[in-house]
C-alpha cells in the first residue's frame, strides 16, 4: 500500500506538471509568434512604397507592384498574411487579391490607425489568427494607415503538437525514473517499519500511548543532548509534587543517575527535578551508538513512609515485649517473696513498683493527649529500663491528640529510630552504669519538636559526616537505614535533622514534624 501511494504521487505531480507545461509551451508559442509579426509589421510599415500607396485615392489595384512584392515577403517569412490599409480600414493588399478595396475584418485595427503598435488573437477572413499591428507615418508624422501581419492559430498547432511530443518523451523518462525511485524507496522504508502500513503504525502509536497512560510507574524518554523527549501523565504526576519547576518537553534534564551502583541500570537511584526516586535506566539503539535513554522510576515515598510506619509499630511492639518481660520479672520477685513467706517485702515491693510505675504513667499520660504515642513512649521506658538505661521524658508544652493518624506514625517512626539509636550507642559504652537517655518534647503551632540526647560514647567529625549517609553504620553490615530514611522524609518536608555529637561525652540529636491537633 505504501508503495503505490508512493508511485500514485509521482503520477499524479507528474499529470499536473504535463499540464502546466504544455499551457506555458503555448503561452510561449503565442509570445513568440507575437513578436515576430510585430516586428514584420513594423518594418513593412516603414516602407517608402506602403507610405505612398496608403496616400493614393482608392481604388486600389490587386495586381500592383506592391501586392506583389507583400505576397513575395509573406510567403518567404512563411506567413498567412500580410495587409495594409489606409486611414479607413481599406484594405490595399491581402492574400486573396478579390479581398483587396474591402474592410478589414477583425474589429481589432483601430488602435493601430490611432498610432499604436501591438498584437492581437482575432478572428478574420483566414480563420482565428495571431496578428500584429504597426502604424503607417507619413513624413509629416500623420497615421496615415496601419500594417496587419498574421499567422493562423492552425499553423502553430503542429509546432505545438511537435513541441509536446518532445516534452511528453522528458516527462515519461521522468516518471520511470521517479516510479522506480519512489517504489525502491517505499520498499526500503517498508522494511525499515517491519513490513507495517501507515494504519499499522498509526494503531501501534495509539496502543504506545494508551500503554503510557495506564503506566502508575513514570517514564522519560531523553536523547544523547540530554532534553526532555518525552513525559508520561504518571511522570508529570510525581514530579508535581518537587520543589523545582515542572520540566517540558525539550527541556534540558541534568543526569539523573546517582550512586556507584552497577551498569545494568535496574533498580537504581535517580534524581529528578529535585527529587529521590529509584527506577531503571535503558538505552535506545545499539550500545555503541545509542540515540536515547528511556527512565521508569517510581514513587518510593509512599513505600518509605509504610516502611517507617511498620518500623515503628515493630518496635512499639518490641517496646511491649520489653515490658511484659519487666512485668515478668518483677512477678517473679513477688513469687519468691511469698514462697518466703515475707509479707512485709512483698507489699513494700508493690508499693515501691506500684507509685513508680503510677509517676511514669501520670507523667507521660497528663502530658501527651495521644494515647499511641503516650503508650509507645511508656513502652520505650520499660525497654530501655530493662537495658539498663534511664529513659526520661520531658514535655515541655502538653501534645493533643493529633488529627492525622500518619502525623502520629511519622512521629512513631523518628523517635523510634532516634531513641533506638541512643540505646545501641550506650550499649557500646564501657561505663554503662550511669547510662541515660533523654527525651523532650514540645509542641507549638501543628509542629512537634523533638530533643534526644545521650551520653554515650558520642561520634568523631568523619562518622558524624557520614551518619545519614544510607547503608553507614557503625554496629555492622545491614544497618544505617534509619537515620536515613528520616532524613530523607524530613527534607521532602522542608525540615532538618540536627546531629551534635563529642567523643566521649555524648549525642544529641533535634528533629521537627508536622503534628496537626484535632479540634
Amino acid at each position: 500500500m505504501t508503495a503505490i501511494w508512493a508511485v500514485s504521487m509521482v503520477a499524479v505531480t507528474l499529470v499536473l506538471a504535463w499540464a502546466m507545461f504544455s499551457y506555458q509551451l503555448w503561452q510561449g508559442i503565442e509570445r513568440a509568434e507575437s513578436k515576430r509579426v510585430i516586428n514584420v509589421a513594423s518594418a513593412v510599415a516603414q516602407w517608402p512604397a506602403v507610405i505612398d500607396g496608403v496616400a493614393k485615392p482608392r481604388p486600389y489595384a490587386p495586381n500592383s507592384a506592391l501586392q506583389h512584392r507583400i505576397e513575395a515577403l509573406r510567403k518567404t517569412a512563411g506567413l498567412d498574411f500580410i495587409v495594409v490599409m489606409n486611414a479607413g480600414a481599406i484594405r490595399l493588399t491581402h492574400p486573396i487579391p478579390e479581398r483587396i478595396n474591402r474592410h478589414f475584418r477583425g474589429d481589432d485595427e483601430h488602435a493601430a490607425l490611432a498610432g499604436a503598435t501591438y498584437s492581437s488573437i482575432a478572428l478574420g477572413t483566414l480563420g482565428r489568427s495571431v496578428r500584429g499591428f504597426s502604424p503607417v507615418v507619413d513624413d509629416a508624422g500623420r497615421v496615415v494607415g496601419a500594417v496587419s501581419v498574421g499567422v493562423r492559430l492552425t499553423i502553430l498547432a503542429p509546432l505545438y503538437a511537435s513541441s509536446r511530443a518532445t516534452l511528453l518523451e522528458g516527462l515519461l523518462l521522468i516518471a520511470c525514473i521517479g516510479i522506480a525511485g519512489a517504489w525502491g524507496l517505499a520498499r526500503r522504508i517498508k522494511a525499515q517499519l517491519r513490513a507495517m502500513e501507515p494504519a499499522d503504525i498509526a494503531a501501534l502509536a495509539a496502543e504506545h500511548q494508551a500503554v503510557l497512560d495506564s503506566l502508575q510507574e513514570g517514564v522519560i524518554v531523553i536523547g544523547m543532548d540530554q532534553r526532555l523527549r518525552l513525559i508520561n501523565p504518571a511522570a508529570r504526576r510525581l514530579l508535581a509534587a518537587s520543589s523545582q519547576p515542572m520540566p517540558e518537553l525539550g527541556d534540558r534534564l541534568a543526569n539523573p543517575l546517582l550512586g556507584d551502583d552497577d551498569d545494568t541500570g535496574v533498580d537504581r537511584p535517580l534524581a529528578i527535578a529535585g527529587r529521590s526516586f529509584r527506577g531503571n535506566l535503558r538505552m535506545i539503539g545499539p550500545i555503541n551508538a545509542p540515540s536515547g535513554a528511556v527512565l521508569s522510576f517510581r514513587d518510593t515515598e509512599e513505600l518509605e513512609r509504610l516502611g517507617e510506619e511498620l518500623t515503628g509499630v515493630r518496635r512499639y511492639a518490641d517496646a511491649l515485649r520489653a515490658d511484659r518481660h519487666e512485668t515478668n520479672n518483677q512477678w517473679h520477685a513477688v513469687l519468691g517473696l511469698a514462697e518466703l513467706g515475707d509479707t512485709d517485702a512483698i507489699k513494700q515491693f508493690v508499693a515501691e513498683l506500684t507509685e513508680v510505675r503510677a509517676a511514669a504513667i501520670y507523667h507521660i499520660a497528663g502530658d501527651i493527649a495521644d494515647p499511641v504515642l503516650g503508650g509507645f513512649l511508656m513502652a520505650k521506658q520499660a525497654e530501655a529500663r530493662e537495658a539498663g538505661v534511664v529513659l526520661a521524658v520531658e514535655v515541655e508544652r502538653r501534645i493533643p491528640l493529633a488529627t492525622a493518624s500518619r502525623d502520629v506514625h511519622a512521629a512513631i517512626a523518628v523517635l523510634g529510630n532516634l531513641i533506638d539509636n541512643a540505646l545501641e550507642a550506650l550499649a557500646l559504652a564501657d561505663d554503662t552504669c550511669d547510662a541515660r537517655v533523654d527525651l523532650s518534647l514540645t509542641w507549638e503551632a501543628d509542629r512537634l519538636m523533638m530533643s534526644v540526647s545521650d551520653n554515650g560514647p558520642g561520634m568523631t567529625d568523619t562518622q558524624l559526616e557520614s551518619a545519614v549517609t544510607l547503608g553507614f553504620s557503625t554496629r555492622g553490615d545491614d544497618r544505617g537505614l534509619g537515620l536515613a530514611l528520616i532524613t530523607q522524609r524530613l527534607a521532602e518536608a522542608g525540615e532538618d535533622l540536627k546531629i551534635y555529637s563529642t567523643p566521649g561525652v555524648g549525642t544529641l540529636v533535634e528533629a521537627g514534624l508536622v503534628f496537626r491537633a484535632a479540634l
